[in-house]
């Protein structure tokens, strides 16, 4: 008798319109979104397995998010924000429980055909605090200050006074490298 009330959760989930209709959104966001994503995640954790796997716990999340009936107002927003957050949790953790050592350290090694510039311009930007790369990172997405104001937690009145501020500290960081690599 129990078992003709169980059914399956991918008979119940799949069966409900709504549920599809999430799934096809979050393939369609994947597909217009998941690499700018990607990228983001990957420039500000620094690591490609990390990166991965917080763009997958955010698609998973928004997932859960449409499948309950969430907001949709403005998703591309909310993927930033979620996955900025989840990025944040990871380096505050990085922070606070590992220490640094030489066997855990997989960092890559830029390739010999990275052009200098592009290597300088990396590099100074490392040495910026967390949320100047922050801020960075989303911009160079794309995203609106509107939507980087989300993301990165601050008002949106902000968002260009903080920008212009780290865009200024990243171009006195490369002029700076840029000398010394003359020398």
């Amino acid at each position: 008798m129990a078992a003709a009330l169980i059914k399956p959760l991918e008979t119940t989930v799949r069966s409900s319109p709504a549920s599809a209709d999430a799934e096809s959104e979050v393939l369609r966001l994947l597909d217009d979104q998941g690499s700018s994503l990607y990228r983001f995640c990957r420039m500000t954790l620094g690591g490609a397995d990390e990166a991965d796997d917080v763009v997958q716990e955010t698609f998973l999340k928004l997932l859960q998010h449409l499948r309950a009936g969430g907001d949709r107002a403005n998703l591309r927003s909310w993927l930033f924000t979620v996955a900025a957050n989840a990025c944040r949790d990871r380096l505050r953790s990085r922070r606070r429980w590992l220490p640094w050592r030489a066997e855990l350290d997989h960092r890559t090694v830029e390739t010999a055909e990275d052009p200098p510039d592009r290597r300088l311009a990396r590099d100074a930007a490392r040495g910026l605090p967390a949320r100047d790369l922050l801020l960075l990172s989303l911009r160079a997405q794309g995203l609106s200050y509107r939507d980087i104001g989300l993301a990165a937690g601050i008002q949106e009145t902000s968002v260009g006074r903080l920008l212009a501020r780290a865009i200024d500290r990243w171009k006195r960081r490369l002029d700076e490298a840029r000398r010394s690599n003359r020398k």
